[in-house]
């Protein structure tokens, strides 16, 4: 009987992999963080001049997720009560050009391209984390003048959604990630 269920198990596991080559990608499960602060941050200075704290963009492939090339960012701002913030143009496409790999390890994995299936020694797991060498201010300075004429309130937000090309050409896009508007330090 477990001979039977582990070949079930098996089976169905290469029914899903292989109805998953033909389906379109999401990458919902694509894990995105920001450091050296998880919240849009700027600082004031005696004079009253604001300056917008960059992030440094984090991503990390979910078990079995595609290989990515993030290549847009689109990011809109909110008020705590939900009312949008309007910023300008907040679509910066081509601003981001980072390869997020698969979500699958082995044991030697190519320094461009990570781990792939074809490899001898591959598994799905959690990929590597994609860090970005540049820093992105994603706060618009209008935004911030306007939180700090408003009196730095807690409760302000930015969704930013990412977009660009999966290891196989095709588009992807993201969920909506929810990020904090911090006030000055």
């Amino acid at each position: 009987m477990r001979r039977l269920l582990t070949r079930f198990a098996v089976l169905g596991t290469m029914m899903g992999l292989l109805a998953a080559c033909g389906a379109p990608v999401t990458e919902a499960g694509l894990q995105f963080s920001m450091s050296p602060s998880g919240t849009l941050g700027y600082e004031v200075d005696q004079s009253g001049t604001i300056t917008v704290i960059g992030r440094n963009l984090r991503f990390r492939n979910t078990v079995g997720g595609h290989g990515v090339t993030i290549t847009r960012f689109d990011i809109e701002y909110f008020t705590q009560d939900g009312s949008p913030i309007p910023a300008g143009n907040n679509s910066q496409e081509n601003a981001v050009s980072l390869f997020v790999p698969p979500g699958i390890q082995c044991l030697e994995p190519d320094p461009f391209t990570g781990c792939t299936m074809g490899m001898e020694d591959w598994r799905f797991a959690p990929g590597p984390e994609a860090i970005s060498e540049q820093s992105y201010q994603l706060l618009a300075v209008r935004v911030a003048v306007e939180h700090l004429a408003a009196g730095s309130p807690m409760g302000w937000y930015a969704d930013i959604t990412f977009s660009g090309f999966t290891a196989t050409g095709g588009a992807f896009s993201t969920q909506s990630y929810r990020l904090a508007i911090s006030p000055p330090d």
